[in-house]
C-alpha cells in the first residue's frame, strides 16, 4: 500500500504486508559457508532462541513465532515517523526488543514444571501479544499473532557455549515419565478388561442364580401342591376309613339286634352270589341254629335244589300235621 501524509518535506516508503520474526529457527547460511566453518573448526551458527528463566531459576530458550504488520491509519503512520524510524529495519528493530522484554516478563511467571503444562504455557501466547499491543498500537504497529513453539532448558555460557545438561535430564525424566504413562494405559486397559471380564462373569453369575431361584420356586410349588394333594386324599381316606368304621359299628350293633341271624344268613346269600358261588346250604332246620355248606358242582346243585324243594314241602305237611294233632289231642282233653 502507498500512503501520503500531508503537509510533508520527506517521503517515507514502508512495507505493508505481513512480516514474521521467528526465533528458534536456525541461521541460514550457504553451502560454501557452512564449508568454511568446518575447514576452520567453527561451530555451525544456532538457533537463536529467545531466553529467559522460569519462576523457580532455571535458564529456558524459548521458539517463538511472531507475525506483525504497518498499520495504515495516518495519525499513527506520523507518530511511527516521528518516535520510532523512518525505515522497515527500525521497526523490526523496535518489534524485536520489545517482544523479547514482553516474552520474558511474561513467561518468566511459569515454573519449570508448568512449561511443560500445555495450557498453562500456551495461556501465556494471550499476554504477550496483549502486551506487545499495548506498547507499540500507538506507533501504527499492529501485532498479528504471538505463538510459542518449542522450548529449552539450557545455558549459554560466556564462551557462547551451550550447556544442555540440565534440558538432557529433563529428556530422560520426560521418557520415563512417558514409558510410565504407557504402561499406566496398559494397566488401565487390562483393568477395563478384566472389570468387563468381571461383569460379564458376574451377570452370568446372576443370571444362574435366578434360574436356580426360579427353579426352587418351581419345586416348592410343586412341593406344596403335591403335599396339599395328598393332604386332600388323606383327609378323603381318613373320612372314608371314619365312615366305614362307623358303618361297621352299626353293622355289628344290628347284627347283635334280634335280626342278627337273618341279617348273617342274607349277607352270605349276596356273597356267595356275587362270587359265582359253587356251594349251597345243606342243612337247615326248624330247630336248627346250624348252617351247613358244602362245595358241589353245577348239576348236583340243580339236583339238591329241587330235594330242598321237596324237604321243604314234606317239612311244611309235617308241620302242619303236627298241629292238627295237637289240636285234637286238646279237644279231647277238654271233653
Amino acid at each position: 500500500s502507498f500512503v501520503i501524509v500531508f503537509p510533508w518535506e520527506k517521503l517515507y516508503l514502508f512495507d505493508g504486508k505481513k512480516k514474521i520474526i521467528e526465533w528458534g529457527e536456525p541461521e541460514e547460511i550457504s553451502e560454501e559457508e557452512r564449508v568454511e566453518l568446518k575447514k576452520q573448526g567453527k561451530p555451525l551458527p544456532m538457533p537463536d532462541y529467545v531466553a529467559t528463566r522460569a519462576l523457580d531459576g532455571n535458564e529456558v530458550s524459548l521458539a517463538v513465532r511472531l507475525e506483525y504488520r504497518i498499520s495504515q491509519d495516518p495519525e499513527k503512520l506520523v507518530k511511527l515517523v516521528q518516535y520510532v524510524g523512518t525505515s522497515d529495519s527500525d521497526i523490526e528493530e523496535l518489534v524485536v526488543a520489545a517482544a523479547r522484554a514482553d516474552i520474558r516478563t511474561v513467561m518468566n511467571t511459569l515454573k519449570t514444571s508448568e512449561f511443560f503444562d500445555n495450557n498453562k504455557k500456551f495461556s501465556r501466547q494471550a499476554k504477550i501479544k496483549q502486551a506487545l499491543a499495548d506498547r507499540l498500537t500507538r506507533f501504527g504497529i499492529v501485532i498479528e499473532s504471538v505463538n510459542l513453539e518449542e522450548h529449552r532448558f539450557e545455558r549459554v555460557g560466556s564462551d557462547g557455549s551451550i550447556d544442555r545438561s540440565y534440558q538432557e535430564r529433563i529428556n530422560q525424566v520426560q521418557t520415563i515419565e512417558e514409558d510410565r504413562k504407557r504402561e499406566e494405559s496398559r494397566i488401565d486397559t487390562v483393568r477395563a478388561k478384566k472389570a468387563q471380564e468381571y461383569n460379564d462373569t458376574l451377570r452370568v453369575m446372576n443370571r444362574q442364580v435366578e434360574q436356580a431361584k426360579g427353579y426352587l420356586r418351581q419345586a416348592r410349588l410343586r412341593g406344596d401342591a403335591y403335599f396339599k394333594v395328598k393332604d386332600n386324599e388323606s383327609k378323603a381316606i381318613l373320612e372314608q376309613g371314619r365312615a366305614e368304621a362307623q358303618g361297621l359299628t352299626e353293622k355289628i350293633a344290628a347284627l347283635d339286634g334280634p335280626g342278627g341271624k337273618a341279617l348273617v344268613k342274607l349277607e352270605l346269600v349276596k356273597q356267595l352270589l356275587k362270587n359265582d358261588p359253587k356251594f349251597v346250604l345243606m342243612e337247615e332246620g326248624a330247630s336248627s341254629d346250624r348252617i351247613g355248606v358244602n362245595k358241589v358242582d353245577t348239576n348236583d346243585l340243580m339236583e339238591q335244589i329241587g330235594v330242598f324243594e321237596g324237604l321243604k314241602e314234606g317239612a311244611k305237611t309235617l308241620s302242619q300235621g303236627a298241629l292238627k294233632n295237637t289240636s285234637v289231642n286238646s279237644n279231647k282233653d277238654k271233653g
